[in-house]
């Protein structure tokens, strides 16, 4: 009868410790809600300005808006941008995280003809992308590198975004800061 006990009490033991294994460790459970954290940080409406500088040096002030949607692991980004001479450029940025690889992929479409591919991965509050132009743009530039930046949380709160062109002297630059509202 001891035998038998000390039996079943193994292989209790032994069906705990195999369910513990199979269970997604606390650090990936803390990793899932911290992507999930910075991608509905990511979702109301974002206002405010900034600058676009074009490859022979010439720069022109920006404002722009922004409205992202975030749906479990999707973020969308829709907005405008417009300068003193051009009425307005709308934007999309449509990103996807896979838990699985933390990579985030996505795609960027600007009005005025620019397709390009994201994908890039996200260390605190600051999200890298590679930004390369497909065959689909009207003027493809070099590749470049897309930082989404969450600053600050509460009044004063925002999103930075900034786009560097790999190549000095080609393709564009752009700075973004705007606000929550």
């Amino acid at each position: 009868m001891e035998i038998m006990t000390r039996h079943l009490i193994a292989k209790a033991l032994l069906a705990a410790a195999l369910s513990l294994l199979a269970q997604p460790s606390l650090a990936e459970r803390e990793t899932d809600r911290d992507a999930a954290g910075f991608l509905s940080s990511l979702e109301g409406r974002f206002s405010g300005s900034g600058t676009l500088q074009r490859a022979g040096g010439s720069s022109r002030s920006l404002t722009c808006a922004f409205n992202g949607d975030q749906q479990g692991t999707r973020l969308s980004l829709e907005g405008s941008c417009s300068t003193a001479i051009v009425l307005g450029t709308k934007i999309q940025i449509e990103l996807r995280l896979d838990p699985q690889t933390g990579r985030y992929v996505g795609t960027f479409r600007e009005s005025t003809g620019t397709v390009a591919n994201l994908s890039g991965r996200r260390q605190g509050q600051r999200l890298t992308l590679a930004f390369n132009e497909t065959a689909e743009s009207r003027r493809p530039n070099p590749p470049a590198t897309l930082t989404i930046s969450r600053r600050g949380s509460g009044q004063g709160s925002g999103v930075e975004f900034t786009l560097r062109g790999s190549e000095p002297g080609k393709g564009q630059n752009i700075d973004l800061s705007l606000k929550e509202d």
